[in-house]
């Protein structure tokens, strides 16, 4: 209403001045005519007075009172009023009347003037008829004509704002009924909105509809990862709880130093299950202000030289090679690091001795991404199984099975950053590639 009420307030100003011309143009014509009648009367009657009953005529026509000056060729006074208003800047000629306004016995007025050229015995040569009139009649007529004007539109206005009033109650009444369903709904109810909604509303509820299928998802993979873990840490807090009570009624310190080593060692392992599931919960929750831009090649050299002296304890052939050159990415450095940590740390458990074992950085072959690959010559996988293998606390149940989230944490990492992780099979052994692309603008998933 705001807007339609200025554009309201300007139509009215610029009516205001349309009204006052048309009344002026309206008189001015009105006046001329009065003009050309005094002139054929004074011309018909030699020069006499307009007759009484035909000056109260005019007068009526014209709606105020009328007065007028005839002055003969040689400027002697003809007929009319003796005092008239002089034209001030313009000149009228015998084609062109001239309009004025002016002042008549302390009253404005407005006066026309015009020259006609007589071939009469009485006024034969160049002769200046003069008429005007008071202003009061035309205030009034451009105060009616803007008068009606501003009616109109005062009018066609509140008609625009009730029109406008309902439509847009009647548009927003889908939207209030949206969000009242939405607001009965309990903080646990993540399931599809069902309401049916205008087609200007259903791109809204589909992108709502998305985003809660994406977090009763991202729910869902947290209450299993809970689950999991709380399973996951039960085994080691009651092994130690046993190990405890046996070392508490042990009959000798050997015995009970046994029992403690085992405790000490079920403790490391439960500490890195712990670290390891806080790696992961982490890499899910990336903070964009965390990413900065490193060079991948240093970070994958120093994670191979921490990984290289337990590969060589267990008397394994290790090695790193691939890109020489600098490579600069955008990312969260220590979650890189620690995905490629669990890859190589990985390889080394899975594997037996005299193993060859290599890490190596490559670009894809698009260009567009960069290639950190752990390969030994063990057994392949297939994808299947990898990907059972990367879901949380999955292992594949042997002796040096760790805590089945290295190559969780390593998917998550790599999709936090845009890249994938993937199994690759070698003509003697396995490759896995963690991707990750060069673009430096990357968005949070």
């Amino acid at each position: 209403m705001l807007p339609l009420g200025l554009v309201a307030a300007l139509v009215a100003i610029e009516t205001f001045f349309h009204a006052r011309k048309v009344s002026n143009d309206l008189n001015d014509r009105t006046l001329l005519a009065a003009s050309l009648t005094i002139l054929e009367h004074v011309i018909s009657s030699n020069g006499s007075l307009l007759a009484e009953a035909t000056l109260e005529s005019l007068t009526e026509s014209l709606g105020d009172q009328f007065f007028y000056h005839v002055r003969g060729p040689d400027g002697a006074f003809v007929t009319g009023y003796s005092g008239y208003p002089r034209p001030t800047v313009d000149t009228p000629t015998l084609e062109t009347p001239v309009f004025y306004d002016g002042e008549h016995l302390g009253e404005p007025v407005r006066a026309v003037q015009l020259l006609s050229d007589l071939t009469d015995r009485e006024l034969n040569g160049v002769t200046t008829i003069t008429t005007w009139q008071r202003l009061s009649q035309r205030g009034e007529l451009a105060f009616d004509l803007f008068a009606r004007s501003v009616m109109r539109l005062v009018l066609l206005s509140l008609i625009a704002g009730i029109i406008v009033w309902f439509a847009v109650k009647e548009g927003m009444r889908p939207l209030a009924r949206l969000q009242a369903s939405i607001d009965k709904r309990s903080a646990v109810a993540l399931s599809p909105i069902q309401q049916k909604v205008p087609v200007e509303l259903s791109g809204i509820v589909h992108s709502m509809n998305t985003l809660l299928e994406r977090v009763a998802r991202s729910k869902k993979n947290r209450e299993r990862f809970i689950g999991d873990a709380a399973h996951q840490l039960r085994n080691p807090i009651a092994a130690i709880k046993i190990q405890a009570q046996s070392s508490l009624e042990s009959e000798s310190d050997k015995e009970m130093r046994a029992g403690l080593q085992q405790i000490l060692a079920v403790s490391d392992k439960s500490a890195l299950m712990v670290n390891k599931m806080l790696s992961s919960a982490r890499a899910h929750a990336m903070d964009p202000e965390q990413l900065t831009r490193f060079d991948l090649n240093e970070l994958v050299n120093e994670k191979a030289m921490e990984m290289a002296p337990l590969a060589f304890d267990c008397a394994q052939e290790f090695s790193v090679s691939g890109l020489t050159n600098p490579i600069s990415v955008v990312g969260n450095r220590t979650l890189l690091g620690e995905a490629i940590g669990n890859l190589v740390h990985n390889a080394v458990l899975h594997n037996e001795a005299d193993a060859i074992l290599s890490v190596s950085t490559q670009l894809s072959t698009t260009k567009d991404s960069v290639e950190v690959i752990v390969s030994d010559n063990g057994e392949p996988i297939s994808d299947e199984h990898f990907m059972r293998l990367t879901q949380p606390f999955r292992t594949d149940g042997t002796d040096q099975s760790g805590s089945g989230l290295g190559l969780s944490i390593a998917k998550d990492v790599a999709r936090m950053h845009r890249g994938e992780l993937f199994t690759r099979v070698r003509e003697t052994g396995k490759s896995i590639v963690l991707r990750i692309p060069l673009q430096n603008n990357l968005e949070q998933r």
